[in-house]
């Protein structure tokens, strides 16, 4: 009779096992609301090897509003037997076309485009420049093929508010726009999270939810790649060998996938990454050193003018018990996490953790992301590891709502200047710091005025010589210190802003500001000075002013002053000649001399807290982690 009870437990053991399980493996699957998969072009369906099925062209053409009705293979001869199907049709446009598609549930969206310019008798696609958008987000801004072809999957993260998502494509004028497959499926909601920490400046950064993402990178460390049907999303994760920047620093170590285990409290799930990419790791080599000091670095090419998310995948399975590895995570040569310490995080090995970074656009240099992990100096722990799972690389929309230039879906520019050349973008900048410093310059004489003395006409006052300068000794156009110099500087045909006529003219007396820097590089600051007042002017004040009036002209505008800055400096400068004035026997020969009676200045304080990054012409513009969408 035992015998007979025993056996029944132990078969009901192993089907509550199965039941667990079976219901744990169910609670990582994710059928999406929305699933639109086209093969643009194609006569017929097509079905991948993951099982998912493409419609034709004829099934989907109730989507797509196009005026004409173009569709092209490619030529058998030459078609690449390599690529995908998908790959193989295409729809072409002369003219704007979109998709549109309903939405049964907003949010979080997959949009991949497919782009492949195969050969084509009639139509040559390498040479196709277009735009693609969503109703609010720049996916592709004027867009060229690779050359030679080579098929690309463009991957997005888009938000969805409505009830319809569409995609404009937009060809150039002249050029025509095409696209081979699309993808349009739901994505779940815990994917991305709201917030991530920041790098620089260092702190929490939230608004991650509102923004749209391109997939740039997707790394299995340490690993294979992973193929659409082994991810639990149908993702593609490549492997990481490429991307090391000294492959020699780097050891691959791989568990099996059924040692990963993933948090109880449902932080992490298979369907933020598999098991197959927390099973394997790049951790440190062995550098048959006593005391190795050096750090695993991934590289990898990034648009400077943008801000990345940054999603890192750890996993401790080289440890043998707790608390025994710990290592700094850095990027971009920052410190993103100091003691990372698997252990306290996850109470266990082998348990599945990531961590999400904001990288500000500021923090980019030579077009390179770099991320790196090392070993934690002086750490009381064994032999000195650091490991690295998995990493994905993601570009944040900017203010514009485009993840491809600064050109918002109606056209509009959200750059710092015009587009174009370097004197479009410097000119502008120039003329608004010369308003800034008339302006400057009326209230300083405006101040001046009121508080003249009484004998006033009597007196040789620093508004005499201030303005106008002495024109007929170092004019704007004819002087040897200045002639031609600021039209090469900032070439002399009117641009779009207006500013480049100031340039021009050697009348207007903002020009003149311009011959005080020439002269004043050129050691002839003495001949713009009027001849009347010579010995009466105060050197210090002088040079003082004119430096004001150099800082102006910087091509940069972070290197030019603020309006405040700009009227301290006219007044310090004001003060240096009025200790002059008010002692003529002491002479004005030193900027020691001149410096006697002058007030100390102020202490102002900028802006504290807030984050700023350049665009391409280096203007500084809110970043884009505050204001992208």
């Amino acid at each position: 009779m035992r015998p007979i009870v025993f056996s029944l437990l132990f078969f009901l053991l192993l089907a509550t096992d199965a039941n667990v399980a079976s219901s744990a493996s169910a609670s990582v699957k994710f059928t999406p609301s929305d699933n639109y998969l086209l093969d643009c072009g194609a006569a017929t369906s097509t079905q991948l090897n993951d099982g998912r099925v493409f419609r034709s062209d004829p099934q989907s053409s109730s989507f797509l509003s196009t005026n004409e009705d173009i569709k092209v293979s490619a030529d058998n001869s030459t078609a690449d037997s390599s690529v995908s199907p998908l790959y193989l049709t295409a729809r072409v446009f002369n003219g704007r076309s979109t998709y549109s598609f309903f939405v049964s549930k907003p949010g979080r969206h997959w949009i991949r485009l497919y782009l492949y310019a195969f050969a084509n008798a009639k139509y040559n696609l390498t040479s196709a420049v277009f735009t693609v958008s969503t109703g609010d987000i720049v996916l592709l801004h004027d867009f060229t093929p690779d050359s030679p072809a080579s098929a690309v999957v463009k991957e997005y993260l888009v938000v969805v508010s409505d009830d319809k998502v569409s995609l404009t494509f937009a060809p150039k004028k002249g050029s025509h726009a095409f696209i081979n497959a699309v993808e349009v499926v739901s994505a779940p909601d815990n994917l991305i999270a709201d917030f991530a920490a920041a790098i620089s400046p260092a702190g929490q950064f939230n608004g991650v939810s509102e923004l749209a993402l391109e997939v740039a990178y997707r790394l299995n460390v340490g690993g294979r790649e992973i193929v659409p049907i082994n991810d639990t999303l149908g993702r593609t994760w490549r492997s990481d060998g490429g991307f090391l920047k000294v492959p020699a620093a780097a050891q691959n170590v791989s568990v099996s996938t059924k040692t990963i285990k993933y948090p109880d409290d449902g932080s992490v799930t298979p369907l933020i990454a598999p098991s197959t990419v927390y099973s394997s790791a790049d951790e440190m080599a062995n550098s048959n050193t006593t005391d190795p000091n050096f750090n695993i670095t991934w590289e990898m090419a990034a648009d400077p003018a943008f801000s990345y998310l940054i999603r890192m995948h750890f996993c401790d399975i080289v440890s043998k018990s707790l608390n025994a590895l710990y290592f700094n995570v850095y990027i971009n040569g920052l410190m993103a996490v100091s003691t990372l310490d698997l252990s306290s995080l996850t109470s266990a090995l082998a348990v599945a953790y990531y961590k999400d970074f904001a990288v500000n656009a500021t923090t980019i240099t030579n077009s390179t992301i770099l991320v790196q992990v090392g070993p934690t100096p002086d750490s009381a722990a064994g032999t000195p590891n650091a490991i690295l799972n998995g990493l994905e690389v993601m570009k944040m929309s900017n203010a514009a709502g485009s993840l491809d230039g600064l050109f918002a879906v109606d056209g509009s520019y959200h750059g710092g200047a015009a587009p174009g050349g370097m004197a479009t973008k410097v000119v502008p900048g120039v003329g608004l710091a010369l308003g800034a410093l008339t302006m400057g310059l009326v209230v300083v004489m405006f101040c001046r005025w009121r508080r003249r003395p009484a004998d006033w006409q009597k007196r040789n006052s620093f508004s005499s010589w201030l303005l106008p300068l002495h024109a007929s000794q170092c004019s704007f156009m004819s002087s040897s210190c200045s002639k031609g110099s600021y039209r090469n500087r900032f070439g002399s045909h009117k641009s779009k802003s207006g500013y480049s006529g100031v340039f021009s003219s050697g009348t207007i007396g903002l020009g003149k500001i311009f011959t005080l820097a020439e002269c004043q590089r050129k050691g002839q600051l003495e001949r713009i000075i009027d001849p009347h007042l010579v010995g009466t002017v105060s050197p210090a004040s002088l040079k003082k002013y004119v430096e004001a009036a150099e800082k102006c002209l910087a091509d940069h505008g972070v290197d030019r002053p603020s309006m405040g800055d700009v009227l301290w400096n006219l007044e310090y400068a004001l003060q240096l000649q009025d200790a002059v004035m008010e002692h003529p026997g002491e002479g004005s020969s030193s900027e020691e001399k001149g410096n006697h009676g002058a007030r100390e200045s102020p202490v102002r304080k900028g802006d504290e807290g807030h984050a700023v990054i350049n665009n391409d012409d280096s203007t500084p513009i809110a970043d884009p982690l505050f204001r992208g969408r």
